[in-house]
């Protein structure tokens, strides 16, 4: 195959779809209300504040005193900085300068990136009714997992991350029932839409290829191949399906025990792949030191070349294995994406100290290492996928190989008189990601966090919530390479550096008692 054709859709699309997320390690949404975002989420499947309990515990509808409805909204604030440096295809540093040796350096080429993580508003609404006094529905909207990052054009990063986006939307109708004074349980079930994109720039040709080919004999100018040449996306979107269950148990009469389950769910994001410039894509053939359309085996057109000059023939068109005459165009192509949700359970404790003060703590495990391999796979007959030279339909891999986490927090509430309640807390949680693995797509790390918040009381019907959280995440470091379906370094493209991410959560949300 074409070298760098090769190699181009393992550049483009063996890379993670998702980046760190925001309060969660991996791509979990924790922002899902702003009372519980004021304690740090500390003992929320012990607690029934609101209706935001169809989220944390279901066990917890049935513990309300009336119907009610919360909804509200999280704004995330985010600033991600990079800095580093990438090698090429050829081998060549991104610190090389153009010099008279070596004319195919490109130092100042490209920028670090920039602020690559937008701002994000995430909202969310809960609904409960109450049947009687033992039992109760609900129904709730929110956004389980997700995340956003975008690279400047031409960035040290984007020949492995250029722009990530992932959105889900849980549709999760649930039921609770108190089997005692003491105790109630309740489940619900998740039905999850799904829909990813990702792309990356493409360096074809890299620079000091362009120059060899030249001197090769080829008319060609090796300025023309100065950065990246073109982009890849792949986009795709599915429904997935699971469930969860939970109950809450007042173990003393001032302190309950809370427990919630998150089943795993899969998806196969179905889209396309492409190229954002279709005709005339080129690629660079280490066996013919030429540069040749990109949709052609490098091996079968330099061997038709040489037979061609051998017959006299004063030209030769480069042709594809079959023959046919090799165009540089390549098509959209159908490809899938598999992705598990992870399943979580979480253990919380609530402790009533006195009628002022409740305290609370509470642990999450994620079952992370359920996300070894990252996948882009072609469903039907296509160049990107025979270009990406990985064999078995692969358009993308890379080796992910997460770890289960878990995550700690403590909190508390005081309520200082019938209007108002104040809450803070501390968090701590763990990355899934091990530094041997850690992606431009995912520069995640261990993070801890500060909240603080309160509710106001209008009237009987009527209360706000309002938080502020502040997230101190540990440095990353990087060394990304692209990886064979055997788990192997392929090729010499490589980004090494570092990252420096934070994070600033501002949560608002209104209650209605009925």
């Amino acid at each position: 195959m074409v070298k760098n054709a090769s190699r181009l859709a393992v550049a483009v699309a063996a890379a993670s779809l998702f980046s760190a997320g925001v309060q969660a390690s991996g791509f979990k949404i924790n922002e899902q209300s702003a009372s519980g975002a004021g304690r740090a989420f500390a003992g929320s499947a012990a607690v029934a504040n609101d209706a935001s309990v169809v989220f944390f515990n279901p066990a917890g509808m049935s513990r309300l005193d009336k119907s009610q409805a919360s909804f509200g909204f999280t704004y995330l604030k985010l600033e991600g900085e990079f800095s580093g440096v990438r090698t090429d295809g050829a081998g060549v540093s991104s610190e090389v300068p153009t010099t008279q040796t070596s004319p195919f350096g490109e130092a100042g080429v490209y920028n670090d990136g920039g602020d690559f993580m937008p701002d994000k508003i995430i909202p969310f609404g809960y609904y409960v009714r109450k049947l009687d006094d033992k039992a109760a529905i609900g129904f709730g909207i929110f956004a389980p997992n997700g995340t956003s990052t975008d690279y400047k054009d031409g960035s040290l990063a984007s020949g492995f991350a250029d722009e990530t986006q992932l959105t889900t939307i849980d549709f999760q109708p649930s039921m609770s029932y108190k089997l005692s004074d003491t105790f109630s349980f309740g489940m619900g079930i998740d039905i999850v839409y799904a829909k990813g994109l990702l792309s990356k720039e493409l360096d074809l040709v890299p620079l000091a290829a362009a120059y060899s080919a030249a001197q090769g004999g080829q008319a060609i100018n090796p300025e023309d191949y100065r950065g990246f040449e073109n982009k890849f996306e792949v986009s795709g979107d599915d429904m997935g399906y699971g469930w969860n269950f939970g109950f809450m148990w007042d173990v003393a009469p001032r302190t309950t025990v809370g427990f919630a389950y998150r089943s795993e769910i899969d998806f196969e994001l179905e889209g396309e792949s492409k190229f954002t410039s279709s005709n005339g894509v080129v690629a660079y053939s280490s066996a013919a030191n030429a540069i040749v359309p990109a949709d052609t085996s490098a091996g079968v057109t330099y061997i038709n070349i040489l037979e061609t000059t051998q017959q006299g023939a004063p030209d030769s068109t480069p042709l594809k294995a079959d023959g046919t005459p090799a165009t540089g165009t390549i098509s959209k192509q159908d490809s899938r994406v598999p992705l598990t949700a992870p399943r979580s359970a979480t253990l919380s404790l609530a402790h009533q100290l006195n009628d002022r003060v409740l305290l609370l703590a509470g642990t999450t495990w994620t079952d992370w290492s359920s996300f070894k391999y990252f996948d882009v796979i072609a469903t039907d007959e296509g160049v990107i996928d025979d270009i990406a030279g990985l064999g078995e339909n692969y358009i993308g891999h890379i080796v992910e190989k997460w770890e289960d986490t878990l995550a700690f927090s403590f909190g508390a509430e005081y309520t200082l008189d019938e209007k108002w309640t104040l809450r803070a807390g501390y968090a701590y949680d763990e990355t899934p990601v091990k530094d041997e693995h850690r992606t431009a797509r995912v520069p995640d790390n261990d993070r801890q966090w500060l909240t603080a918040g309160a509710t106001y009381n209008l009237n009987s019907n009527w209360s706000f919530d309002a938080a502020v959280a502040y997230l101190f995440i540990d440095t990353s470091t990087i060394n990304e390479y692209n990886y064979t379906l055997d788990d192997e370094q392929k090729g010499l493209d490589n980004l090494q550096g570092e990252y420096d991410v934070n994070a600033l959560g501002l949560s608002f949300q209104a209650n209605y008692r009925m």
